[in-house]
């Protein structure tokens, strides 16, 4: 049985754990994120059994992107809980940002490798893991953001925890008219409002299917491809017109969108090589029980945490065994 390197949108999975769990420590804080985020953890090795898991961190966002289009997820709102107490959750940003430290020092003492790179984002550094690092192996990369779609191949699935499943590519399909190889081209169309990223007037992804239908094919487009058809279309529809006259816009968008790790700096890419080359999973029972108790934490079942992670785990690198 082939064992699949998972890769784990950290923020991606923490927010929806934010949002949904409504975990409180005994200190009378919410830690519904980080807890939610170690349970769903959890389960998905468990039940999925990896050889190694990686833990992929925004990084500030990419300061690429920023030149490319200054206003490139300007009009990103703060995330909001959906769980309301008495008065609400009090400092709710300052809650969500401890939390996050909490649950970075916990992964620490946990069998996973973190991945940290400054000034760019997680979805360039998993794109680059999954083009580049462990582009010939089998890998499950663990996010709900759509984004993730294009790096659906024979070798990369895509797990939503929002959806509790797998995304397969006639999922995509069925969902959007476009198969995920050229998912980034029709979304460089259609544009991405929460990116603040403009599309071309009057393109949705039904429009795109019916306008573009070889974006629906098990092949591979290019960008020009689609310059070249409504070039000789434009007289059909102001559609193919508009393409042609945002030409320029649209080859902006589809850098912005398009992940293959290009957005990374040789020496941010060198990092993450060196990290994942290196990498020796280890776990400390011990700790992450002192971590948990400082939180007020006392009623997380850390042995039956642990012994998901046996598929991950070799002689001597477990401490503190019996607790």
């Amino acid at each position: 049985m082939v064992q699949p390197i998972l890769i784990v949108d950290v923020l991606n999975m923490f927010l929806r754990s934010y949002a949904a769990y409504p975990t409180m420590s005994s200190h009378g804080h919410q830690m519904g994120g980080c807890i939610g985020f170690l349970k769903t953890l959890k389960n998905l090795t468990y039940d999925i059994k990896p050889s190694k898991i990686f833990c992929v961190w925004e990084g500030g966002g990419s300061t690429k992107r920023r030149r490319i289009y200054p206003e490139y997820k300007m009009s990103r709102k703060p995330e909001k809980l959906n769980r309301f107490y008495e008065d609400d959750i009090p400092d709710s940003e300052d809650n969500r940002k401890h939390q996050m430290l909490s649950l970075l020092t916990m992964l620490k003492v946990i069998p996973v490798c973190q991945l940290y790179v400054a000034d760019c984002e997680g979805d360039d550094v998993i794109a680059h893991l999954v083009r580049g690092s462990f582009k010939d192996e089998d890998k499950i990369i663990v996010s709900s953001d759509k984004d993730m779609y294009q790096l659906l191949n024979e070798k990369t699935r895509v797990f939503s925890p929002h959806k509790k499943n797998f995304v397969t590519k006639e999922d995509v399909f069925t969902e959007f008219n476009i198969h995920p190889r050229n998912f980034a081209i029709a979304k460089a169309l259609c544009g991405d409002s929460s990116d603040n990223v403009p599309g071309i007037k009057g393109l949705g992804f039904k429009t795109v299917h019916k306008r573009f239908h070889t974006l629906g094919l098990d092949e591979d487009v290019l960008l020009q491809d689609v310059i070249n058809y409504a070039t000789t279309h434009a007289d059909e529809s102001p559609i193919f017109k508009r393409v042609v006259d945002e030409q320029e816009d649209l080859k902006r968008n589809y850098r912005l969108v398009y992940l293959d790790g290009g957005m990374l700096s040789p020496m941010q890419a060198t990092k993450i090589d060196t990290v994942v080359s290196t990498y020796k999973p280890k776990g400390d029972k011990m700790a992450l029980v002192k971590l948990l108790v400082q939180e007020g934490i006392n009623d997380f079942d850390v042995s039956t945490f642990f012994f998901a992670f046996n598929s991950i785990m070799t002689e001597n690198t477990m401490e503190s065994d019996k607790i």
